[in-house]
């Protein structure tokens, strides 16, 4: 089989790696603190057929960590995160990390995101607020009051971007040490998405008509050498 086709095939297999995470951003364009997925590409040398051959790999993925638009709310429970930063909730897998500061208050009275995942406090604790509270505060530091009242500090942290694992849910594991420095609170705002819906739409389609493209290059491969094979066959 010649080269031509698994240079095709290739390119095929990381297109439709491109696909998959541009459609991912474009299903999550709404989705509070939801950071854009980009993916890189590289050529590798080929282990077969001719040495000089090029094949097209996935290289990397990285997430975007530019800050999304910021949504004022006015609901003291609605946090943002002024620089590179993360809450930190509470999960079965362990403490996770998202720009997602849509909280609420459950019936147990502590607080969690818009998942019920419990929001944890500088320590490893949970918030609770007390069930008479009527005025909520939570100032730049990440304090959380309740009428006047110290709750806990919300437990926030810096990473390398590199230093994050995407773990669905708009969640990321920490795969790296924090860095030193927190992000400022933001009371009565939601950062948003920064995924810029009509870009990432563009992209999908674009990168559709080259895997579409690429289908057909492989078809039109396969069928001349299958021609070739009978009529060698044949003679």
């Amino acid at each position: 089989m010649g080269s031509g086709i698994y240079i095709a095939l290739s390119g095929a297999v990381s297109q439709s790696n491109a696909l998959d995470s541009a459609a991912n951003n474009v299903a999550n364009a709404g989705t509070t603190g939801y950071k854009a997925e980009r993916l890189s590409f590289a050529e590798s040398l080929a282990e077969f057929e001719s040495p000089d051959s090029r094949f097209v790999k996935l290289d990397g993925r990285a997430m975007d960590d530019t800050a999304g638009p910021m949504e004022i709310t006015e609901n003291p429970l609605d946090l943002a995160l002024m620089g590179d930063g993360y809450f930190a909730v509470q999960t079965g897998d362990g403490v996770r990390y998202s720009r997602d500061g849509a909280f609420t208050i459950n019936d147990d009275g502590v607080l969690v995101n818009s998942s019920g995942l419990e929001v944890l406090a500088e320590g490893g604790a949970t918030i609770a607020v007390p069930p008479d509270a009527v005025d909520i505060e939570v100032d730049i530091d990440g304090v959380v009051s309740a009428d006047g009242q110290e709750l806990g500090r919300l437990q926030l942290s810096q990473f390398a971007s590199e230093g994050m694992q995407r773990m669905g849910g708009n969640l990321f594991a920490a795969t790296g040490q924090p860095l030193e420095g927190r992000p400022e609170v933001v009371s009565g705002a939601l950062e948003k998405s920064n995924v810029s819906p009509v870009r990432a739409m563009v992209s999908m389609v674009k990168v559709s008509r080259v895997y579409e493209a690429l289908m057909k290059m492989i078809e039109t491969h396969s069928s001349i050498e299958t021609k070739t094979a009978r009529e060698i066959g044949n003679s």
